[in-house]
């Protein structure tokens, strides 16, 4: 059995969004007992640094030179280190368009690597596909030559393909048979969000009233605020059930529109995403691609070649630093906005996303509770330290 005992920690209790003094052991990667004080002489003692919950990425695409439509075994096994060294310990692999023989393909890969790594890495819990059933109108960074018509049929067999993998999809159902596209989705396992849409308010209202429970990327490729003509832009700020993905590097949104989704939203609804894509945590360069388009990056901002935003260089860890900082919350206020919360959007809660007995050993020790100066001292992952 492998056991794993910290002491002399501050752990963060994601149901009071607040720190306890106190002790943690692990089994095979398993949290089995929180406590307080610890004299076990086998425990690695933190000097009484903070214990955070990993992060929780349910949009991204990839980063360290690769992305989830191509990687290989290799690719997959660096992807995950490197998620889990910059504090993402559990991802959903985003999936963008392409041509469908390739999607299967890259379904395969996903499944394989369904499994907290035997070893230091991050968890791939399961398929975020955002690709193929998007309004043209708001494609963004995919090729419109890959997107299709929402085909119930067609999605069945996809998701058929994936199971028994949790899966999240990014659809525009405001276009044609999106009841019937969204039920599907639905009665097959899934999630829905709605993003890459250029809805109405009402018609964002009707497709939530289906069974849509998020909004991708919010502000980010979706119809505007009108004061006549009001989008789901809108839709995404008023409607209470749903949840509001949102990118938080300062650049796909500014702060301020940041802190107006914080101040509208329940809490436990706002999510932070990095939809990160290939080049994050490498250098600026013209050879990346994202669904099936080019991509040049300067100054750690990726555009395709006809000036479209092509994801983010973004790590969920600095996500949630820049959250506090921008809408003017403690830490604890905005660690489960990386953490707890997206695990709970895409049901897979149940196994990671808060420090609790029965959960995933994914934690991350930390220095001090100021945003601006917050660093990462060590990871784990299912129980697995980092190493130095």
């Amino acid at each position: 059995m492998r056991i794993l005992k910290i002491k002399n920690a501050k752990i963060y209790d994601s149901d009071t969004r607040s720190f306890i003094d106190g002790s943690l052991v692990a089994e095979d990667g398993i949290i089995t007992a929180i406590s307080g004080k610890s004299d076990d002489h086998e425990a690695v003692d933190l000097g009484g640094r903070y214990v955070i919950p990993g992060m929780v990425d349910v949009h991204t695409h990839g980063r360290a030179g690769y992305d989830f439509d191509s990687a290989d075994a290799d690719g997959f096994a660096a992807m995950q280190r490197a998620y889990a060294a910059a504090g993402t310990t559990t991802v959903m692999a985003t999936i963008a368009s392409a041509p469908m023989p390739q999607i299967e393909t890259y379904i395969e890969n996903c499944k394989k690597a369904h499994r907290p790594m035997d070893g230091f890495g991050a968890a791939v819990a399961g398929i975020h596909f955002e690709g193929r059933y998007l309004n043209p109108g708001k494609r963004g960074a995919h090729n419109a030559e890959l997107l299709a018509s929402l085909d119930e049929k067609e999605l069945e067999a996809l998701l058929t393909k994936m199971r028994p993998l949790p899966v999240h999809m990014t659809a525009a159902v405001e276009m044609d048979n999106g009841e019937a596209f969204t039920k599907t989705a639905l009665r097959m396992g899934a999630t829905v969000g709605l993003g890459h849409t250029e809805a109405t308010m009402d018609q964002a209202r009707e497709a939530v009233s289906w069974g849509v429970s998020s909004f991708t990327h919010t502000f980010n490729a979706m119809s505007a605020i009108h004061h006549r003509t009001p989008g789901a832009m809108l839709a995404s700020l008023l409607l209470d059930d749903a949840w509001s993905e949102v990118i938080c590097d300062g650049f796909h949104v500014c702060p301020d529109m940041v802190l107006l989704l914080h101040r509208e939203k329940p809490e436990g609804k706002l999510v932070l995403v990095s939809d990160s894509m290939a080049a994050t945590g490498c250098p600026d360069g013209d050879d990346y691609s994202i669904a099936g388009m080019p991509v040049s990056v300067k100054d750690g901002k990726a555009y395709t070649s006809d000036g479209a935003i092509a994801g983010s260089t973004l790590n969920l860890f600095d996500g949630m630093k820049n959250y506090a900082r921008f809408v003017g919350i403690s830490i604890e206020q905005a660690i489960p906005h990386g953490s707890l919360y997206p695990a709970q959007m895409v049901g897979i809660d149940g196994e990671c996303g808060s420090i609790a007995v029965g959960k995933r050993a994914d934690l991350l020790v930390v220095d001090t509770l100021d945003p601006a100066a917050m660093r990462l001292c060590d990871v784990y992952t299912n129980g697995y330290r980092m190493s130095k």
